[in-house]
């Protein structure tokens, strides 16, 4: 794991083209999915230049994959947002492995994070419902432990960590301005409200 990413330097990153920094993406996913008992995804660019999006995981006919932004390879200061998006994403992979499943009446949290896939929120819809959803939270503390637990002595790594950390307690401060102090329970009332016109 420490050679994995002593790859992410900036002397040595620098060196690389867009396939080997990729191919040590992959590599940095298919350690991640082990860690999570998962079975690794497919990585893929995603075609636009311009999308406005880090990552996505998506299913389609039970093929699962991630497609990362450009910008995530070809720019050498983006690289640990490219270690922070696979961890996210492969997250999302793995709360999708644990809803596909038959729960048990007590898996609150599983059956939180179901209901929340059923009736998801994009931040195109709404911003604050997006970043305070079951399933998002839980990917973004989970790639905010994965990068503490993979610190890097890095002014890019310093930069990275800081705007995920803040973008995530931001997204508590919002919520509360919006939905006030019961924002919570709010947040969770709005998903299942729309898991009965989405189902």
């Amino acid at each position: 794991m420490l050679f994995l990413f002593s790859k992410f330097k900036k002397k040595k990153w620098m060196k690389y083209g867009a396939e080997k920094r990729l191919k040590i993406l992959v590599a940095l996913e298919k350690k991640d999915a082990k860690q999570l008992k998962i079975e690794p995804l497919i990585l893929e660019l995603h075609e636009e230049e311009e999308w406005n999006c880090f990552g996505a995981f998506t299913v389609n006919n039970g093929l699962k994959k991630i497609v990362l932004n450009q910008n995530l390879i070809y720019e050498p200061r983006f690289r640990f947002h490219a270690m922070e998006t696979i961890a996210h994403e492969t997250r999302h992979a793995y709360q999708y492995g644990i809803i596909s499943k038959d729960l048990k009446w007590y898996e609150f949290t599983a059956k939180k994070w179901k209901r929340n896939w059923g009736a998801y929120f994009t931040s195109s819809v709404d911003d604050v419902m997006y970043n305070n959803q079951a399933i998002e939270r839980d990917a973004q503390k989970y790639s905010i432990k994965f990068l503490k637990k993979h610190k890097y002595p890095d002014e890019d790594y310093i930069e990275t960590f800081n705007a995920v950390c803040y973008r995530y307690d931001q997204a508590e401060v919002q919520a509360k301005k919006k939905y006030g102090f019961f924002y919570k329970f709010k947040i969770e009332k709005n998903i299942k409200d729309k898991s009965k016109y989405d189902y």
